[in-house]
């Protein structure tokens, strides 16, 4: 079995929530993590997030955009964290600006658009949580 098989087994199960306010880039970051995990939510911006969050708060990964209207990512992981302080987060961007996030709020930071060599880089990382 090749490791990135192995790595979907053993990560398929996790429940994702990916937040993003552009829909070409939901539509085909959604289809490809839907690929590697069976349960995938996905929401439009971070107060839309911050409520599919608050319903279940079953969620094992956080794949969030950094800027979005109503709510940004670094203020929905936030109030996230309050609740679930050990959610894995991985913050994605159109562009590595400074944006102070602070240490400690997320455990990958990916440039958009998510490739597959993105996906295979979150299944290892997930996999040593």
């Amino acid at each position: 079995m090749s490791d990135v098989k192995k790595l979907k087994e053993k990560i398929k199960k996790l429940k994702v929530l990916f937040v993003d306010d552009e829909e070409q880039i939901r539509d085909m970051t959604g289809k490809l993590l839907k690929k590697f995990f069976d349960e995938v939510t996905i929401c439009k911006n971070g107060k839309e997030g911050l409520d599919a969050f608050l319903k279940t708060k079953d969620f094992n990964i956080i794949i969030a955009d950094i800027m979005m209207p109503k709510m940004d990512g670094i203020t929905m992981v936030k109030k996230i964290k309050e609740i679930k302080p050990d959610i894995f987060t991985i913050f994605i961007t159109a562009s590595r600006g400074d944006y102070n996030v602070e240490d400690g709020l997320y455990d990958l930071y990916i440039t958009k658009p998510i490739s597959y060599e993105d996906i295979t880089l979150i299944m290892k990382k997930v996999s040593e949580y």
